[in-house]
């Protein structure tokens, strides 16, 4: 049963972004701003050494220097308000993968990032937290089906289906949202996940079974099942469709809404440091929840760009989040703030997004046989690969995939090279394609970041689809900036 609190939160979310106004809102964001820093700078070792009080007492962020995630991982004990919990608890609880929310003491739910800008971060939140960034993403996301005339449809008549197409390590802040909803919301909702590392047709086959009244996924594979049902494989009907994690190509967003006419398409805006970073609205426009989030668009030297101007970067302060405190952390997202009111009415400010957008890889089979692997396939086998900093699989060749890779500090590079070798000997037999496609590696000093984002593309295709493929799918790197 879903908890007060979050019951409390969606419908605060609701009633402010539907009466209040920008200057409410800013107000509020304030009030939550300096709450957060006083209690950070009395609570937290790691924040008590980044903030610093004025004569007067009071705090100002723009004084406070950023912080990456390397740093905070570095002095991990010292970033909570309350127990300190030790790198290792964390990556011990990552690793128990049993289906479950993954936990550090049975209390702190953990998630973890892609490591995307380097390695991977872990992120702790208490139950308060969590419960208010569920609510908030709820509230926004389907702001447009929270009505009256919407919600008498399915009362009464039977849960609500929802299927979440994302990864099955129960460590991606989206499965988490997933398992939770399923465990908090199953008196009104049916909620299943679909873990994307799945053959593509496995995926079909129980989307077809279940008939998901709300499918939410990511866009490269929203993108793939919108070619499937356009196929006639797949045979769903969804009212409400949402991606996230990544934006979609031009032609990518055209099949899915093509394909799913009846449907609403939005998009969600979130990361592992906080999953609450803006919604997608009506009008096509991605609103940032600045009522729950400070979002600062500074180009490469931290220094504000001015509504308009695309930024290098982002810094984050999460203001849902008090018992590890996330303040001023660069998020290497290229944003660009919007001028004037949108149409739809909402009082959050909205941006122009550019994040990072991995490609779907076709390989050959035969002649004309191609098969379409969504990056989170190729994801999954390294995220098997230990002592791993960072790490890239680019498609050279129709069949030849190079792994290039940044080792971490003291481990073997011949021991990591033959856990490649094996991990992917192993998937490519799986998948009948071990005598068909090549996979080589690559040790490389630091794999290159996009020039725009500052964000690494995990997932790369110099070749792009097949002839019999261009029509539809297009290239990836077609971003829809909104997305």
């Amino acid at each position: 049963m879903a908890s007060g609190r979050f019951v409390c939160s969606l419908l605060a979310a609701m009633q402010r972004e539907r009466f209040a106004d920008s200057s409410a809102v800013f107000q509020l964001q304030q009030k939550r701003l300096n709450h957060l820093l006083h209690y950070a700078a009395e609570r937290s070792p790691f924040q008590a050494g980044r903030i610093a009080r004025s004569s007067d007492a009071e705090i100002r962020l723009k004084e406070i220097r950023s912080v990456n995630c390397r740093e905070m991982m570095d002095h991990f004990p010292q970033t909570f308000c309350g127990p300190q919990i030790s790198l290792s608890e964390a990556r011990e609880a990552i690793q128990r993968e049993d289906g479950r929310i993954t936990k550090v003491r049975d209390r702190y739910l953990v998630s973890q990032t892609s490591g995307t800008t380097g390695e991977p971060a872990y992120f702790l939140n208490d139950r308060r937290s969590w419960d208010i960034q569920r609510a908030v993403v709820f509230a926004r996301t389907f702001r447009e089906r929270l009505g009256w005339r919407h919600l008498l449809r399915f009362i009464g008549r039977r849960r609500y289906r929802m299927g979440f197409v994302v990864s099955g390590l129960s460590s991606c802040v989206s499965t988490q949202t997933c398992l939770d909803g399923r465990q908090q919301g199953k008196l009104f909702a049916d909620v299943r996940l679909f873990p994307a590392e799945l053959p593509l047709a496995e995926t079909v086959r129980q989307l077809n079974e279940f008939q998901p009244d709300y499918l939410h996924g990511y866009a490269n594979i929203l993108e793939l099942l919108a070619y499937r049902a356009e196929d006639g494989e797949l045979k769903i009907s969804p009212e409400f469709i949402s991606s996230g994690s990544e934006g979609f190509s031009r032609i990518g967003k055209e099949a899915v809404k093509r394909v799913f006419p009846g449907a609403v398409l939005t998009a969600q805006y979130g990361a592992t440091e906080c999953t609450v970073l803006g919604n997608e609205c009506r009008s096509g426009r991605m609103h940032i929840n600045s009522d729950y989030v400070v979002l600062e668009a500074v180009d490469e030297s931290d220094r504000p760009v001015p509504a308009g101007e695309r930024s290098h970067h982002v810094l984050l302060t999460n203001l849902i989040n008090r018992f590890q405190p996330v303040i001023r952390l660069q998020l290497t997202d290229s944003i660009t703030y919007g001028t004037g009111e949108c149409e739809c009415g909402s009082p959050l400010p909205w941006i122009i997004l550019e994040g990072r957008s991995d490609e779907i890889i076709w390989l050959q089979r035969g002649d004309n046989d191609y098969v379409a692997y969504q990056p989170l396939s190729f994801q999954a086998q390294m995220y098997q690969i230990r002592n791993i900093r960072q790490w890239q699989v680019i498609q050279q060749e129709r069949n030849h995939l190079l792994i290039r890779y940044v080792r971490s500090p003291g481990a073997d590079n011949a021991t990591m090279a033959a856990q490649i070798r094996q991990q992917w000997t192993a998937y490519l037999s799986e998948e009948r394609l071990e005598t068909i496609v090549r996979v080589s590696s690559e040790e490389v000093a630091e794999v290159t970041r996009s020039a725009t984002s500052q964000k690494t593309k995990q997932i790369l295709s110099l070749v792009g689809p097949p002839e019999s493929r261009w029509s539809d799918s297009g290239r990836n790197d077609q971003c829809d900036p909104s997305g």
